[in-house]
């Protein structure tokens, strides 16, 4: 009972301020994502396609950061279900926008076109970028129950709120 006393107390994040977080967060995620890929081009790495992990890394951390900052700002812990739903989405969102622009820039670049069609086996040229939204989506909700973990000390008070 008294050890309940003396745990930190939840910091709801407001909506408006989660959406907005989201929104920005998923969009430097994407830029990132996009900025790694054309490196991948720039070195003639891009038929290596098991790099991608490298997108999946760059969501943790970025996701990492923006809890971390919440929590720093508010001086309280993020309960672990808003840090789930906020990792998921994150990673939903700049998956969406990373799919439409590989659809885009693969119309005006055909070594990635021409990588698209020889390690997708399906009959249409759009499914590689559903698949890239479904593969997103399934990384995303992993980093979503690792960093539900991760934070999970700050609430159990295993992890010092200050900087």
């Amino acid at each position: 009972m008294i050890n309940s006393f003396f745990k930190a107390r939840p910091g709801m994040i407001p909506l408006a301020q989660m959406k907005k977080s989201i929104v920005i967060c998923g969009i430097i995620c994407c830029t990132m994502y996009i900025a790694f890929l054309l490196l991948m081009k720039s070195v003639n790495l891009m038929q290596i396609t098991q790099l991608r992990f490298i997108n999946y890394v760059i969501l943790f951390f970025a996701c990492m950061y923006q809890i971390k900052k919440w929590i720093n700002k508010n001086r309280t812990y993020v309960p672990f279900s808003q840090v789930f739903c906020a990792t998921f989405l994150i990673g939903i969102w700049s998956f969406i926008l990373y799919s439409i622009f590989l659809f885009i820039y693969s119309k005006f670049d055909t070594q990635l076109a021409d990588l698209f069609i020889t390690h997708a086996s399906a009959y249409s040229e759009n499914i590689p970028f559903v698949v890239i939204i479904f593969e997103g989506s399934a990384i995303s909700i992993i980093i979503a129950f690792i960093n539900m973990q991760y934070f999970r000390r700050y609430e159990e008070s295993e992890a010092s709120l200050e900087v």
